[in-house]
């Protein structure tokens, strides 16, 4: 054996060695599969994530076996455009772990092919986002909820009908917490039962008839007897109480349960139930004692208006039991405070009464003051009816809190006055933080898969290269050539993503002007003999549109490159990219050289390059034109 032939194969295992220390270290789940989907090998990460030996997944599963039912469609889609000889990238799907549960992961997959160019499997690198979903989710959800309680207080404030009120309330409560039963119970003046007086679920004829007993053997009745929510995770096994006919007649399983405070006692109780057996969360108990406390406000504004004859007077004591904070500011002073913006700033009414325009600035944020200002004062001169805006304002402990804020103009004994309503959203702000902190993680993940799958294709790239070692014919070699530019368009796509800032733009003319110079070193070419000029303007193009692009481009300079001059030629290459007039994009490549035949039909062309170029313009919804008039002017518009 020659030295040169020992120094290949030291190389080769020098790689293979390294490969396999990746699959070993890596923290992706890198695993290979056979053209039916069948496991050919899988690294420590997929087993130790799905929690599998590696035997058991290698002597009989699939990955068709694992995939989660509603995500089949997507991995076969995947499958197929590696079939075709594709880089799939960034696919979602789940797999299903050893204990019954699914994991969800993010994934690039890519053909393995073998020295006779055929493909024989199939790379799939993934990565783990089961956790970064959930947080997402959780986050999204409890910021979901909060909008819907503040929307939910808002309306109730124009809406007089207690009974839509409490409609709306158990209908939102039935589809946020996905229960089939919700009610409003309320205490009978007998004060030994409860009447169901809105519901969602029940048998026909019983909201406004059905009654439950007032003591400490129902759900209701103990319910009464606390100060916090009542959980049932299941009644069959209930101790604290028993389940009365209403709910035993429903068929219930678990149920939570929260007091509707009146003006001075209890109203009654607001219930959620379920056929099913339930561990209701923080967030599914707090969803529902902040509806029970907004119908608090709403029974406390009825009991008022009714006893008051609506009054200003009745219109104030709503307004102090209200769970929003209000401020009538008039005359540049606070003339009216409830208990609601006491809570929210951490002062006394009394304090806020004696708060003048000078005092509110102070309290409102530097840089919120200004348009906060501006806002007031476009209300109180009558250019502005109303505005909601979110504005930062300091507590009596000296720390801001964001506050969402409904101001309009009233008529306020005998004044003109700035009505303003006010809530808390510090919490609100806080969850959004967070998701975006979770975005931010995601987006490096991918930055990372992108890093991989360049690095993966670079180690494909040097495969070929060292087997081009074993190849004396001349068209073989260059068919390697071929190859080895087209990874290298791949590659360079996930090389330019890693080192950009945003992962959904690509930067054309850097790309584009790697590309062909990486051409112009494969083939050889005296860039003072060949001239590049690019034009190249700055539109955005999706990543499969500057894949696709970078692929037709590859293949016609590596075309011009190698047909188009002859050895002492001084020539020149023309790329443009640009939009159109119609707003469509158009891509041009001009070489000065001998030019087509005339006699090529690139449609109908035993040419791998011309097909592969034919096929991605066809899937852009493109067209190709060739112009053969003092060289050769390709130009696809799509």
């Amino acid at each position: 054996m020659s030295e040169k032939h020992e120094n290949v194969n030291s190389s080769q295992d020098l790689i293979e060695e390294k490969f396999q220390t990746l699959l070993k270290i890596s923290n992706c789940m890198i695993y290979t599969v056979d053209i039916n989907t069948n496991f050919l090998d899988v690294n420590n990460a997929f087993n130790d994530l799905l929690g599998y030996d590696k035997e058991e997944i290698l002597d009989s599963s699939s990955i068709n076996k694992l995939i989660h039912p509603n995500d089949k469609k997507i991995l076969n889609e995947g499958i197929k455009k590696v079939m075709e000889r594709k880089l799939v990238k960034n696919i979602e799907y789940r797999l299903e772990k050893k204990n019954r549960t699914y994991i969800h992961l993010t994934s690039n997959q890519a053909p393995i092919i073998n020295n006779q160019n055929k493909i024989i499997g199939i790379l799939c690198v993934s990565q783990d986002l089961t956790k970064s979903k959930e947080i997402q989710l959780s986050i999204e959800d409890h910021i979901h909820r909060q909008a819907l309680i503040a929307k939910f207080g808002l309306e109730t404030i124009t809406e007089k009908n207690i009974d839509i009120i409490f409609k709306n309330a158990t209908s939102l409560l039935a589809k946020i917490l996905d229960v089939e039963y919700t009610k409003v119970l309320e205490i009978l003046p007998n004060k030994k039962f409860l009447k169901l007086r809105t519901g969602i679920g029940w048998h026909k004829g019983l909201v406004g008839n059905a009654t439950v007993e007032n003591n400490k053997n129902s759900q209701a009745g103990f319910t009464l007897l606390k100060t916090t929510p009542v959980i049932a995770e299941n009644l069959k096994t209930e101790t604290r109480f028993f389940a009365p006919k209403l709910l035993a007649d429903h068929d219930v399983i678990s149920g939570m349960s929260v007091i509707i405070q009146g003006r001075n006692t209890p109203f009654g109780i607001l219930g959620i139930h379920t056929k099913k057996y339930r561990i209701f969360s923080k967030d599914d108990i707090n969803f529902l004692q902040s509806i029970a406390n907004v119908l608090t406000g709403v029974i406390v504004r009825d009991s008022t208006e009714k006893e008051l004859r609506e009054s200003e007077e009745k219109y104030r004591m709503l307004t102090e039991q209200s769970l929003l904070g209000t401020l009538i500011v008039s005359n540049g002073r606070i003339i009216f405070a409830n208990k609601g913006i006491s809570n929210i700033l951490g002062f006394s009414i009394n304090e806020l009464l004696s708060w003048n325009l000078n005092t509110i600035t102070q309290h409102i944020h530097p840089e919120d003051l200004q348009i906060a200002l501006e806002r007031y004062n476009k209300i109180l001169s009558g250019d502005l009816s109303s505005f909601q805006s979110e504005i930062r304002m300091k507590k009596k402990n000296e720390i801001y809190l964001y506050t969402r804020q409904y101001s309009k103009r009233i008529e306020f004994q005998g004044n003109s006055a700035l009505y303003i309503n006010i809530i808390d959203i510090s919490e609100q702000k806080k969850n959004e933080t967070l998701l975006g902190s979770s975005l931010a993680e995601k987006e490096i993940l991918l930055k990372e898969i992108h890093h991989r799958v360049k690095n993966n294709l670079q180690i494909i790239s040097s495969l070929i290269v060292l087997q081009e070692q074993y190849v004396k014919d001349e068209r073989i070699l260059n068919i390697f050539k071929d190859f080895q530019s087209r990874i290298k368009v791949m590659a360079l796509i996930h090389q330019t993503l890693y080192d950009s800032e945003n992962l959904n733009k690509i930067y054309l003319t850097k790309y584009i002007k790697n590309l062909v110079n990486n051409l112009f070193k494969i083939y050889s070419v005296n860039t003072k003999q060949i001239k590049l000029q690019l034009n190249i303007d700055n539109i955005d193009l999706s990543l499969d549109d500057a894949n696709a692009c970078g692929l037709i481009i590859n293949e016609l300079v590596s075309n011009s490159l190698k047909h188009a001059f002859s050895k002492n030629d001084e020539g020149k290459i023309i790329i443009t990219l640009k939009k159109t007039i119609n707003n469509r994009k158009l891509l041009e490549v001009y070489d000065n050289g001998i030019g087509f035949p005339k006699d090529i039909d690139y449609k109908n062309s035993d040419t791998l390059g011309l097909k592969l170029i034919s096929t991605i313009t066809k899937k852009m919804g493109g067209k190709i034109s060739i112009e053969k008039n003092n060289g050769t002017h390709i130009i696809i518009i799509w």
